[in-house]
């Protein structure tokens, strides 16, 4: 029971943090630049996970979504928030010619995490299947 406890405060702890990047990266896209966004969200996911978008990216890459979800103790709101936080990056990077291989990963990685959910999940999402569209449109 204790066990069980503590691993639900971690699930509640980690929706928390990724919220608030969530938050913090959609603030920046208004006003900072594609790179001021990713440091920011490198920075804050590295003080709160001790990790980054590269080693995110590298484990679904690798071992696709159900790792994060089995090994890491992500649950699909988590990787919901995960997906949007790459979303909103990749939407942020798309247009500079520096960053815009950075955001295709983004795009791609992002859709592979929304359409774990959706066939998880068996819940249907607008906002969700919006996104999986839009991301399938740019990747095409």
């Amino acid at each position: 029971m204790f066990n069980q406890d503590y691993i639900m405060k971690q699930i509640r702890q980690l929706t928390q943090v990724l919220n608030r990047i969530l938050v913090q990266v959609m603030k920046l896209k208004k006003s900072g630049s594609p790179t001021e966004i990713v440091n920011f969200t490198n920075e804050k996911l590295k003080e709160t996970l001790d990790t980054d978008i590269d080693e995110l990216s590298s484990i679904i890459d690798s071992k696709g979504p159900a790792y994060l979800k089995k090994e890491k103790n992500f649950n699909n709101e988590n990787l919901n928030i995960l997906a949007d936080i790459f979303y909103e990056l990749a939407e942020s990077c798309f247009e500079q010619s520096t960053t815009h291989q950075q955001s295709l990963k983004l795009y791609s990685q992002s859709l592979q995490i929304y359409e774990f959910i959706e066939a998880d999940e068996k819940i249907y999402s607008i906002d969700r299947n919006v996104k999986i569209t839009k991301i399938k449109d740019v990747l095409e």
